[in-house]
């Protein structure tokens, strides 16, 4: 763009229009298929362009033309924008801010203008994705909310937001498009709630998600495999705050839109690379909302065994909704009303009324959520299979073990309640004999220690069984005691050799994340090993010198570790009274070995 002495307003503004479509084709249609060895090309293509640009308007705004200055403004606030954004792209940060800072302090004296109001929001918007980009969300949720404020004066306005193209096309009527006003500020709620999110504001963060999305919704813009997993996602936040009306609310959005999208793919009738990447794209992110769907219910029934246990005689009152929460609303973010986060103008009933969102009571009411999980994960599997995608099928394995664990809770008979998790130990040792401990060693240590825990509950099923009846245990119950005992130890035992380095020794400090189930594994083998029946006193002696031996672990693994001692001080003291007692055990029955002989 070269402005003259000698052109006219029409003419400086028919240059702009021929250069800034220039700009456009390098950014929009060039820009995505640049070389490999050379991804910014078209960026920086465009950048040259755009200076060039700038040099001419900055001229004409010092010239006395018949150019509208707001107009001027306008356009030159546009250049600045797109500078700024290529800048950032680039990782030129620095420049970036520089630019961006230029263009709101040229337009912000304009910002109730309708040629103004959209590129200045989209200004503000970048500053504060620069800012938060930097590690400073507290700065750039500043600009983010002036994005806000821009919009709510300009809505008050009752204008129309009018477009650089309109506003460089040569005509005496130019239309405004309300779409110039609302997808920006849809995207400054986006970056709000990623800002809030930084800040540890999780809350406002999780409403603010909910906005953009709601209005993706209104306004028809969005992609549905991206909105269904947002919105999925978001509802974990809700369960996880025991929120359960709008988890359900959000997962059953989801599937809505999915099975809106699932329709229009099978009305595809074309059979195209295309159309066949789009069903995969969809099986694929079906998997993930059915997982949060199966997370749902887990959560659920985890916070409905915990509640129980707390005081089962005065329960709180059952509230699953928002109005257990406080929030600061200071910005208005959801018109006073925190429990109405919902998509009014989306019909989720057919997958609301498949799980309700209350706090489960009895076994009728886990078994029915139970099952509604194993829909869902069983759902999962058929994308995640152990063949292509081991992480995710192992990690589903293990949700499917959660949830009989808690459907377990709710069984009163014991009988039934030992088959639950006998039920769980099949899951995990046929996933076992599946999986090589070399490559999912992770994976495989979280499962030994599982083993260890459930074998461990049902010998204590059994020995609550052997307690309440009046008569002498049979031998085969004695027989299954110690055969749950032993496979207990066997599994923690695999569990603890897995850290220990090739010459058989443990390392001095464990990893934060590894401190409580070593030191709790130790202390079960110490326990299970106590519980083990002996017919004779050599037996009997093995068993309490193996027991003190993992007692001593625990407290050589805090003596040694301050952490570790602070972080597992009840354990700590347990184990440190038991090595005191057993040896006294030990010189007893080694005394009485040696009367018998």
């Amino acid at each position: 763009m070269i402005v003259t002495t000698d052109m006219t307003a029409k003419e400086i503004i028919n240059d702009f229009k021929e250069t800034y479509a220039k700009v456009r084709k390098l950014l929009d249609d060039d820009a995505p298929h640049d070389p490999v060895n050379e991804p910014y090309l078209s960026n920086y293509k465009a950048k040259d362009i755009l200076n060039k640009m700038r040099e001419a308007l900055m001229i004409t705004k010092g010239s006395e033309r018949n150019l509208d200055s707001v107009k001027i403004d306008a356009m030159l606030g546009v250049v600045l924008l797109n500078i700024g954004i290529i800048d950032m792209e680039t990782d030129d940060a620095p420049a970036s801010e520089k630019v961006l800072t230029e263009a709101e302090a040229l337009l912000l004296p304009h910002s109730s203008k309708p040629e103004v109001v959209s590129t200045l929001i989209n200004i503000e918007n970048h500053l504060g994705l620069l800012w938060s980009n930097r590690d400073e969300p507290e700065k750039g949720k500043s600009f983010l909310l002036k994005a806000k404020d821009l919009y709510e004066s300009f809505k008050c306005t009752m204008q129309m937001p009018i477009s650089i193209e309109h506003i460089i096309h040569v005509s005496d009527s130019i239309t405004g498009d309300i779409m110039l006003l609302e997808k920006p500020y849809t995207l400054t709620l986006y970056y709000l709630a990623q800002v809030y999110g930084s800040l540890n504001e999780n809350l406002k963060s999780a409403i603010y998600c909910h906005v953009t999305l709601r209005r993706q919704l209104q306004y028809n813009d969005y992609d549905p495999i991206d909105w269904s997993l947002n919105s999925a996602t978001l509802s974990q936040f809700f369960a996880e705050k025991n929120c359960f009306f709008q988890s359900r609310h959000h997962l059953a959005a989801a599937s809505t839109i999915l099975d809106q999208y699932e329709a229009r793919l099978l009305a595809d009738e074309t059979n195209d690379e295309v159309l066949m990447a789009k069903k995969e794209q969809f099986n694929h992110r079906s998997a993930d909302v059915a997982r949060c769907w199966a997370k749902y219910c887990i959560i659920l029934m985890s916070a409905s065994k915990n509640r129980l246990m707390s005081d089962p005689d005065n329960l709180d009152e059952a509230i699953t909704d928002l109005s257990n929460l406080q929030l600061e609303d200071s910005e208005n973010i959801c018109g006073g009303d925190v429990k109405n986060l919902i998509f009014p103008d989306l019909d989720v009933s057919k997958h609301e009324n498949e799980i309700g969102h209350k706090f489960l009571l009895t076994y009728q009411d886990a078994r029915e959520v139970f099952l509604n999980c194993q829909t869902w994960l069983n759902k999962a599997k058929e994308y995640y299979r152990p063949d292509t995608l081991a992480s995710d099928y192992i990690q589903l394995v293990q949700d499917n073990s959660e949830a009989y664990s808690f459907l377990a809770f709710f069984e009163e008979d014991d009988g039934r309640r030992a088959k639950m998790q006998k039920r769980r130990i099949d899951i995990i040792e046929d996933l076992l004999k599946e999986i090589n401990p070399t490559y999912y060693l992770h994976y495989c240590q979280q499962l030994w220690h599982e083993l260890g825990v459930i074998y461990s509950e049902i010998l204590d099923i059994k020995l609550d069984s052997v307690k309440k009846s009046e008569g002498k245990p049979t031998p085969h119950l004695l027989k299954k005691i110690n055969m749950l005992c032993e496979k207990s130890i066997e599994n923690y035992e695999r569990f603890i050799e897995s850290f220990k380095d090739k010459n058989g020794i443990l390392p001095l400090r464990m990893e934060e994340e590894f401190v409580r189930p070593v030191v709790c594994a130790f202390a079960f083998i110490g326990r299970n090993s106590m519980k083990r029946i002996a017919l004779d006193k050599h037996t009997q002696l093995s068993h309490v010198k193996k027991s003190y031996e993992s007692y001593q672990a625990v407290v050589d693994i805090c003596s040694k570790d301050k952490n570790s001692a602070k972080m597992m001080s009840t354990e700590y003291s347990l184990c440190q009274e038991m090595v005191k007692i057993l040896p006294i055990k030990i010189k007893k029955l080694e005394a009485e070995i040696v009367a018998q002989s």
